[in-house]
């Protein structure tokens, strides 16, 4: 059963439609081409079962955890 969708909400990517309990485990927690897997999963799961094609919404901004925010200096009077 390793890769296909289990029954559970409480790990993995969960499908994203309200009353589905699906959810797809990332296998190897190291690896971004499991994360990148279980991510495929959920999206055909989706879309077969479902027929839900996600749209990221405009105002969603990636996760970018190192990127760092730049704070605007105040304006010194001369």
């Amino acid at each position: 059963m390793a890769g296909e969708g289990r029954s559970m909400r409480s790990g993995g990517f969960p499908c994203r439609l309200a009353g589905c309990d699906r959810a797809f485990p990332v296998v190897d927690q190291t690896s971004m081409d499991s994360l990148r897997a279980a991510s495929s999963q959920r999206t055909a799961h989706e879309i077969a079962d479902h027929g839900y094609h996600h749209v990221r919404m405009e105002e969603e901004r990636p996760y970018l955890p190192h990127q760092r925010i730049k704070i605007p200096k105040p304006e010194l009077p001369r």
